[in-house]
């Protein structure tokens, strides 16, 4: 199963990007933050 922001071509075994994923694109099984890991490295 490949993601529509991915094209692949499996003759080849090649596979390219088509897009940038956003993160509702990326199956997490959390609520993804990133200002709260932004705000981590800034203090850091």
């Amino acid at each position: 199963d490949v993601p529509d922001y991915i094209e692949a071509d499996h003759s080849k075994m090649k596979a390219t990007f088509v897009r940038q994923p956003g993160l509702s694109d990326v199956p997490y099984p959390v609520m993804m933050e990133p200002n709260l890991v932004i705000e981590f490295y800034a203090q850091n």
